[in-house]
């Protein structure tokens, strides 16, 4: 059977179920339990209770207020209406800086608040009452939903486990793609702009697969959390997933082209460098489900190991810095991918005092807040001034859309989409009023005629580009039915009604798409100046300040995913790809600036190296005014600290060099023979006990290369008047990231002495 008929088969059942209590228990206002069920149901089961136990929260938090605010303000309609506006505006707020289901409380202890306080503005003794109303239903629709769910779903396995192993497979195999393609080097690009550090562009089909594996990890983080709600194993693992959820985050901050380029002095040891970790990608994302992650982790650990150890000794073969810089990193990610590993395995590794902050995107959060206290503020006006009858009912359409869209992506084009679906319902309604409900003398033929008329709306509701058009349609077809126990037919009431939600949605459209319009570019700009200041900030902290790594990429990466969602409403494709990859090296930048305080920490270095690395690194507070003049600083302080690496060329390897190599050798070529046990990673151990440490020196310059180069491949985003800090209308707006254009100094007036 399809998902969808399934899920609409599965809703139509709780429609039922939620109807039928409702009415056994005679409670006034039935409709409002298929409301319910048709919000919460979900065919997730953890998103499902997850869902179910936020409403309620969210179902008391309103109440609560709307009995407080109709109790201070009893006989002071114009009072009311200004507290209910600031309480609206506060939990759109809310509801926009809040993630998950946890959102959805804020949303829905908003529109509460004027529910229960439309049938007590006659009578405000009623409000308790009306308060106890809403919350029994509200009750009773969960309690259908989910016994309905939970009786007709199959028993399946933990989701939220396989999707995490498809997303670490996904990585892996896409980092391994890359590493296939690294010996075609000659292949020239017509894309190439001339100056040092320049990147080439990754190919489309790279980029898109990079585009799909960052929103994946976003949904797999989701699912963590709705699994924790359902699946104790996974609430036991819950810290440890969400960290290596992060850490592959992370290496997808590598997976940008500033990072592919090659650098002309040492490629060949960079290629071999590369080729071993894409190697290791390969063998891990090839192994069975049971040894990736469910299996002794101990060998995977030394396959990690032994390629770690490989890295270092082509660092240690290396004497051209940007060579240096290169393989570096490939040694970065098989370091990260190893405690990526730990996290998601059984063993459920973590790394303490590691706390993963949601983002708080506080600009969109007060543009909702405003639109939604704007939109309160003109539908209780337009009530007390016309003293319209069907007010009412425009006041709750505007307040729960308000609230709604406060969660949207893009409540611009969110509001369009839920006018739309009111406005569909309004025909649908007229249907179901005229020709269904006269002809119904019992339960059952009002079930199925409801359920024939909100099939169109849970159809579509099942289609994420549409979603909102047919919840609009689904959820306030119930409002406009007015299917009340017993039913009354008043087809005065019905068309006043339905007046009052056409005028409710073109008011909605007017204050979301003309009044308080979203500007993409600029929250675009924003996070791009949040995210470059971030990199400031973690760069001059003192060193005896520590910092979160984790925490602080995954906020980063947050707001990559931002960036990316934000521009793909008003961007082409390849901008948008261009951007990322800049953004990408920015969370780069960060991670290269928190090896290096990690270095300055450690020892090995003399005093005058780790000044002259202290000293560039208070250099990058001039990342936004002059970014070239900051990659300039890196590359002379990566020079002073390492002089001897300055020249190219390789030096004649030692005797502990080539004995490693030999020994490397027979561990490849036991491995290639099959041979069983632990004989390989054995012999990489051994060979790296008898090597000395790759010195923290070298490690510093390849380090400051590595910056330099990140800011080199991207100027123009750095700038604090970059292309991107620019209106959509500038000339310069859609300039190339890769070269500095900025605008010219203003003349000075002759007229002025």
């Amino acid at each position: 059977m399809s998902p969808t008929v399934l899920y609409a088969f599965r809703v139509a059942l709780s429609i039922g179920l939620a109807l039928w209590l409702a009415g056994f228990f005679m409670l006034g206002q039935p409709i409002s339990a298929v409301t319910t069920v048709l919000i919460v149901a979900n065919p997730t089961p953890g998103a499902l209770i997850s869902k179910s136990i936020w409403r309620i929260v969210g179902t008391l938090i309103g109440t609560t207020l709307g009995v407080m605010l109709m109790a201070s303000f009893p006989q002071q309609p114009v009072l009311f209406f200004a507290g209910l506006a600031s309480l609206i505006g506060m939990a759109c707020c809310v509801a926009t800086l809040l993630r998950f289901y946890r959102a959805y409380a804020a949303v829905l202890s908003g529109y509460t608040i004027i529910i229960i306080s439309v049938g007590a503005f006659d009578d405000p003794d009623r409000i308790f009452l009306s308060a106890m109303s809403r919350l029994s239903v509200v009750v009773v629709g969960i309690i259908s939903t989910a016994v309905v769910f939970q009786l007709t779903s199959m028993k399946s396995p933990n989701t939220a486990t396989a999707r995490i192993e498809l997303l670490l497979r996904d990585v892996l195999a896409q980092f391994a793609a890359l590493s296939s393609v690294e010996r075609d080097t000659e292949a020239p690009r017509s894309d190439e702009v001339g100056q040092e550090g320049a990147f080439r562009e990754m190919d489309t089909v790279a980029y898109g697969a990079r585009a799909r594996l960052l929103a994946q990890a976003a949904a797999v983080t989701e699912a963590i959390e709705y699994a924790s709600s359902v699946d104790y194993e996974v609430s036991r693992r819950s810290a440890a997933l969400h960290q290596g959820v992060s850490r592959l985050l992370g290496l997808l901050s590598a997976h940008h082209a500033a990072w592919r380029q090659l650098p002309p002095g040492d490629s060949d040891r960079v290629i071999r460098a590369r080729l071993i970790s894409g190697r290791l990608m390969r063998e891990l994302a090839d192994m069975p489900a049971d040894m990736l992650l469910h299996a002794d982790p101990a060998p995977i650990r030394s396959r990690i190991s032994y390629a770690r150890a490989e890295i270092e000794f082509l660092a240690r073969e290396t004497s051209d810095l940007s060579g240096l810089a290169a393989i570096d990193t490939e040694r970065d990610i098989v370091v990260q991918l190893g405690l990526a590993v730990d996290n998601l395995s059984d063993i459920a590794w973590r790394e303490p005092d590691v706390r993963l902050m949601p983002l708080f995107e506080w600009p969109a959060a007060l543009r909702n807040a405003a639109r939604a206290a704007l939109v309160t503020l003109t539908g209780c006006l337009i009530w007390y001034v016309l003293r319209w009858s069907a007010a009412p009912s425009m006041l709750v359409y505007l307040i729960a859309a308000s609230c709604l869209l406060a969660t949207a992506p893009s409540a611009t084009r969110g509001a369009v989409l839920l006018a739309s679906g009111t406005v569909c319902a309004v025909p649908a309604c007229y249907v179901f009023q005229t020709f269904f409900l006269p002809q119904t003398d019992g339960f059952p033929l009002l079930w199925i005629s409801l359920v024939l008329s909100l099939l169109p709306g849970i159809w579509i509701q099942f289609h994420p580009k549409y979603a909102l058009c047919g919840f609009g349609y689904a959820v306030f077809f119930n409002v406009m039915a007015r299917v009340q126990n017993p039913v009354r037919y008043d087809d005065i009431a019905l068309l006043n009604g339905w007046y009052a939600f056409l005028v409710a949605a073109a008011l909605l459209a007017l204050v979301f798409r003309v009044i308080l319009p979203a500007d993409q570019r600029l929250d675009a700009a924003r996070l791009i100046t949040a995210l470059c200041r971030s990199v400031q900030a973690f760069a001059v902290l003192p060193l005896r300040e520590k910092v979160s790594w984790p925490g602080w990429e995954y906020l980063q990466m947050q707001r990559v995913l931002r960036l990316n969602q934000r521009l793909s409403f008003v961007e082409s494709s390849e901008r948008v790809f261009h951007v990322t990859d800049a953004a990408l090296a920015a969370v780069a930048l960060g991670r290269v600036v928190m090896r290096l305080r990690t270095l300055l920490r450690e020892g090995g270095a003399t005093s005058e190296q780790k000044a002259i690395v202290i000293s560039a690194l208070v250099s990058l507070r001039n990342l936004r005014r002059d970014p070239l003049a900051t990659a300039a600083n890196l590359r002379a302080a990566a020079s002073a600290v390492k002089p001897d690496l300055a020249a190219s060329g390789a030096e004649e390897p030692s005797a502990e060099t080539r004995t490693f190599r030999g020994l490397a050798e027979a561990a490849f070529s036991l491995e290639d023979e099959g041979a069983s046990g632990d004989r390989p990673a054995t012999a990489a151990r051994r060979a790296q006990e008898r090597l000395p440490a790759l010195s923290t020196a070298r490690r510093m310059a390849a380090c400051l290369v590595q910056a330099a180069q990140l800011i080199d491949a991207a100027p123009g985003f750095f700038h604090k008047e970059g292309p991107m800090q620019q209106g959509a209308d500038d000339p310069r707006a859609h300039a190339d990231l890769r070269s500095l254009v900025i605008s010219p100094a203003r003349r000075s007036d002759p007229r002025v002495a």
